[in-house]
């Protein structure tokens, strides 16, 4: 119910506020409740302070206040036991208390002591007056009128100093403080809410364009949640390919599930894995391949105590250093990997292997990069392995007669073992034919198979004369560098037809002396990491299991045991979300490391995110029909969408909030950006 006639007067004797009201229907609400708060007015019949509760008011007092502070009043009209309030947004008043500083006895104290002394016998007869004049004579009783006046606008003068304050300038003004930044004030919203968006204005005036920007401004037009994304990641372009950025993820030890992965560094690359050396402290050295302004470079990252350490260069220089392998032979770290010099032209430029040594532990320095072997010999993709004896194995693709073969060598801790190095052997009667993704694991406790080399290759697989990335394996029974004692070449099984790929197999020693092998494999559709268990003794595999999936893609893994668990790390061209740095409550997803990757058909995951907030997919980009593009045309550089949250069904009131938004969004949007409305 509204009430009429509400007045809230600032008392001419300070720190007092009179109210009052009609009330138009007082058998339909024969009670009110007046509630006090400052800042705004209350919203409920418990926001704030209680000044006054009872039937058949019509005025209420509220004494005891801080002068040149304004109170906001709200009147709750109320019926019936239990009661039932009759809200009205109507009912809402506010008054500024006034500071008593008696200007009145100021100016009675300036005038000539004769005048005081004759007044001070003109005070009122017993029982007659006010009980605040019984001392006061008649001349003292006079000057109290405009003594209060006086104090009434020496407490309107102060309070304009805080006319700029957001805290205590009275609501009315609000708007005026608006105008002055060019805020378009809504009058709809609460006192509270009006201060809190003129305080923000600035910071939003700062950042407009952004997509926090944008999630506050609907938030605070519509009142209902929203997500703003840039359709520019979504447009395919050739010559952005997936960025590969680190994960991982940590299995505790006696479980067999990993959790949810966790970004671990935005050192991005296209391709390859990263190596890793458990240190004497117990931490992990994990090194990779990045692109840096000059090139790719090689850095490290140690996991230690359960935390990643921030990232350092470990080759940094001009030309392309990639694919890395280490190993770790006492106190002495081997780091190796390819390199070529993109400034080489014609025979010149080949890939080379590159290597450097650490001493002393994780505070030593490497020393200065040298190159592996003849110079003149093209080799690439190396992967170093140590040995329970104190030596070094280090496996590498060379280019032999326009063939790359397979070599080896061991490094006895002084001198390479071999003077010419071995060539892996036949196997079957027939080349290994190893293609990419070398890798090889020492075994520290079976005798018999000591060195087991993983790599992939392509296999029939799918339809009929098509062909599958796979996994396959051989193992080096010995320590003689000299001997061809290897088994024969085994395979991963698939399953079906084969017809999906795996590849990039890495393994980690269990418990109990088998293997744990790790793979990225597309079996569940899309890119991801697969483990299986390779039983040493027959050579034969547990049934695989998903290790890490989902839409994005999971690529070169790598195990690591840390005592208390398994450590995975992997490559994933996954989205960040991230806290906004302006707006806290604002959380935005970045798209960029999706890349433009080929569709794959069964990857049901990744095609159920089309149209949906978190697709990272790309397609081709829309440019409407006849030059004109509407909500549905999305996938441009210069549209953003905003998944908004109605709250309703009605189509009418989400047209209604679509219009009243579009109206106002123009003002928070470069020129050159669209933004198309997409309701859930």
């Amino acid at each position: 119910m509204r009430l009429t006639d509400i007045t809230a007067l600032a008392h001419r004797d300070g720190n007092r506020i009179d109210l009052a009201w009609t009330n138009p229907a007082p058998a339909q609400d024969p009670g009110v409740r007046v509630v006090r708060r400052t800042g705004t007015h209350p919203a409920d019949p418990d926001d704030g302070v209680v000044v006054a509760d009872g039937t058949g008011l019509l005025r209420a007092t509220d004494s005891g206040l801080q002068g040149e502070t304004v109170y906001y009043y709200t009147l709750f009209p109320y019926h019936g036991s239990p009661r039932v309030y009759d809200p009205d947004p109507h009912n809402r008043v506010s008054a500024m208390a006034i500071a008593p500083y008696d200007f009145a006895g100021r100016i009675y104290s300036l005038l000539p002591a004769i005048y005081r002394r004759y007044d001070a016998g003109r005070v009122p007869a017993p029982g007659t007056g006010l009980p605040a004049d019984r001392d006061k004579g008649e001349l003292r009783r006079f000057l109290d009128l405009p003594g209060g006046e006086l104090d009434r606008l020496y407490s309107l003068a102060r309070a304009a100093l805080s006319l700029t304050d957001l805290d205590r300038v009275e609501g009315l003004l609000l708007p005026l403080l608006a105008d002055w930044i060019g805020w378009q004030t809504d009058y709809g919203l609460p006192i509270a809410k009006q201060r809190s968006e003129i305080r923000f204005a600035p910071w939003l005036y700062q950042t407009v364009g952004g997509v926090a920007n944008l999630d506050a401004t609907v938030a605070r037009i519509t009142g209902r949640p929203n997500r703003t994304k840039e359709f520019v990641h979504n447009v395919a372009r050739t010559n952005r390919p997936e960025r590969l950025n680190l994960w991982s993820t940590v299995r505790a030890a006696g479980t067999t599930a990993f959790p949810d992965p966790a970004l671990a560094s935005v050192d991005f690359a296209y391709d390859g894995r990263p190596a890793a050396v458990t240190e004497a402290d117990g931490s992990v050295l994990f090194l990779y391949h990045t692109l840096r302004l000059h090139g790719w470079d090689i850095w490290s990252k140690r996991y230690a105590d359960g935390a990643w350490q921030p990232s350092r260069p470990v080759v940094d220089r001009p030309g392309i250093d990639k694919h890395p392998s280490a190993a770790l032979v006492g106190s002495r770290l081997w780091l190796f990997w390819q390199g070529c010099d993109p400034a080489q032209t014609g025979a010149g430029r080949i890939w080379r292997i590159w290597f450097t040594t650490r001493d002393g532990g994780p505070g030593g320095t490497f020393a200065a990069p040298a190159v592996f072997g003849d110079p003149g010999t093209e080799r690439r993709m190396p992967t170093a392995v140590a040995d329970n004896a104190g030596g070094l194995w280090l496996f590498w693709l060379e280019s032999v007669g326009g063939t790359w073969q397979v070599r080896y060598n061991r490094h006895d801790g002084t001198n390479w073992v071999l003077a010419t190095a071995a060539t892996m052997p036949m196997g079957g009667g027939k080349p290994p034919r190893v293609e990419d993704d070398l890798f090889v694991l020492f075994h520290p406790t079976s005798a018999g198979q000591r060195l087991w080399l993983f790599w992939a290759r392509h296999e029939p697989g799918g339809p009929p004369g098509q062909t599958r990335w796979s996994v396959v394996f051989r193992v080096k029974q010995g320590l003689d560098p000299a001997a061809a004692d290897w088994t024969p070449i085994s395979a991963l099984p698939k399953t079906g037809t084969g017809g999906y790929h795996d590849r990039q197999p890495a393994a980690l020693p269990t418990p109990s002396g088998d293997l744990e092998v790790f793979v990225s494999s597309t079996s569940a559709g899309g890119w991801g990491i697969v483990r299986s268990t390779l039983a040493i003794g027959p050579l034969t595999w547990s049934a695989p299991q998903q290790a890490v999936g989902g839409p994005s893609a999971r690529r070169a893994p790598l195990a690591v045991g840390t005592g208390a668990g398994t450590l995975l790390v992997f490559r994933s061209n996954q989205s960040l979300v991230y806290a906004s740095d302006t707006f806290r409550a604002t959380r935005i997803a970045d798209h960029r490391y999706g890349g433009t990757a080929t569709v794959l058909t069964g990857d049901a995951a990744k095609l159920a995110l089309r149209g949906e907030y978190e697709d990272f997919q790309t397609y081709t980009y829309d440019a409407g029909s006849n030059g004109v593009r509407t909500n549905d045309d999305r996938i441009a550089r210069d549209t953003v969408g905003l998944y908004l949250t109605p709250g309703t069904a009605d189509p009418d009131a989400i047209k209604a909030m679509l219009s009243r938004l579009a109206g106002e969004l123009a003002g928070f949007l470069p020129v050159t950006v669209r933004a198309v409305f997409i309701p859930s």
